[in-house]
């Protein structure tokens, strides 16, 4: 049986797509230059408000509910990371933009309210992060670099670095500050390992060494923009882990 309602759903998978492509090329720009131009997000919201409002018309006072939750979830949560440092600006207005453009669908108990579903899924991709940071260090070690030369680390924070930062030229790092925060400061004249989830903070004289530890600044909105994908595609995987 065809739906009722056959131009809104025509609607609404063009405004999925319009957004899913609005978010790329976001997360491109995040990628490339660490800065995202607010007029995307405003583009983003005018492009989906006539599929967002006709979706918004036909749904069940339940289904409005989450989205009103979605919508607080997402400008709640936003807000409370940035106030911690833990996420930038352009990463707040993309989880926003998400929680007042998709309303939900009919799913499980997390990807019913879309904002927490994509915040989860987001997460989930920047798992991946960490994995390649390893790769990258692994294989310079594998080249014969000694990695942790003059530097004074322990076992554990050695892993820590392994997994969470990378050591390029300290001429890099004076070139691309936006990029990078060092990770690495001189106590009693010897260098040591410093790991923060903090985007940005206190800026660290680079210690004088032809190359530094460094902490690169996730594209966090590249992880908003695969866990939007992710939404559309399957919801939210960690609700397989969930008892039924």
């Amino acid at each position: 049986m065809g739906s009722p309602y056959p131009h809104v759903l025509g609607l609404e998978w063009l405004q999925r797509i319009a957004a899913a492509a609005l978010l790329a090329y976001a997360a491109y720009s995040d990628f490339r230059t660490r800065e995202v131009d607010d007029r995307i997000w405003v583009l983003l919201c005018a492009v989906s408000a006539p599929a967002t409002l006709l979706q918004l018309a036909r749904l069940d006072p339940p289904a409005l509910l989450a989205y009103v939750a979605s919508s607080y979830t997402a400008f709640s949560l936003g807000l409370a990371l940035s106030a911690f440092e833990l996420m930038g600006w352009a990463d707040f207005l993309a989880l926003a933009c998400i929680g007042l453009t998709t309303p939900p669908a009919a799913r499980g108990p997390i990807s019913s309210i879309p904002a927490l579903s994509v915040l989860v899924n987001s997460l989930i991709a920047s798992v991946a992060y960490p994995l390649y940071l390893l790769a990258r260090n692994l294989a310079a070690a594998a080249r014969g670099e000694r990695i942790f030369e003059g530097v004074e680390a322990g076992a554990l924070e050695k892993t820590l670095a392994l997994l969470t930062l990378t050591r390029i030229p300290a001429e890099e790092y004076e070139r691309r500050r936006d990029f990078y925060s060092l990770a690495e400061k001189l106590e009693d004249g010897r260098r040591r390992l410093v790991f923060s989830l903090r985007i940005g903070g206190e800026e660290l004289p680079a210690p004088h060494a032809d190359k530094v530890w460094v902490s690169p600044y996730v594209p966090y909105v590249a992880m908003i923009a695969a866990g939007y994908l992710m939404y559309l595609a399957v919801g939210c995987p960690l609700e397989a882990l969930l008892p039924r």
